[in-house]
């Protein structure tokens, strides 16, 4: 006997009609949301189209990175435990570029234009943070 049949006597008997019942609200409740989903595709048919991130955004990311990896990379000149790490961080200038460009492409749908958006922005925080943990007596600020 298993716990359950032990905990609850004659209990699963119960919960079958019961369980069929939520099946099928389920099942009803699915088939009831299918005409709400093409209405609301077909609305967001109509909308304009997004737009790409915001200039003065772009320009603080741009610059964050940047900053990042100049920051870093002068430190690695003296530090050499630093230098694969900045190879590595001169790919966010770039990813955060890319994702720009991409941000500004005309024929892009909503959800591809919105998830480039959040890419690009998750890169520029990336750029924040990763500047902030960097030892000030170490790699001071330029």
């Amino acid at each position: 006997m298993s716990r359950r049949e032990l905990a609850l006597p004659g209990a699963p008997h119960m919960l079958a009609p019961l369980r069929s019942v939520l099946v099928c609200l389920c099942a009803l409740g699915a088939v009831l949301a299918l005409p709400a989903c093409s209405k609301k595709q077909a609305s967001e048919g109509q909308e304009a189209a997004p737009s790409p991130l915001p200039k003065a955004e772009a320009e603080r990311g741009m610059k964050a990175c940047e900053a990042y990896v100049a920051r870093l990379c002068a430190c690695a000149e003296t530090h050499p435990e630093l230098a694969e790490d900045c190879t590595l961080a001169k790919a966010r200038p770039q990813a955060f570029a890319l994702n720009l460009e991409l941000s500004a492409t005309a024929g892009l749908e909503s959800a591809d234009q919105t998830a480039v958006k959040v890419e690009a922005r998750k890169i520029a925080a990336g750029c924040f943070e990763a500047d902030s943990k960097l030892d000030p007596e170490m790699c001071p600020r330029l």
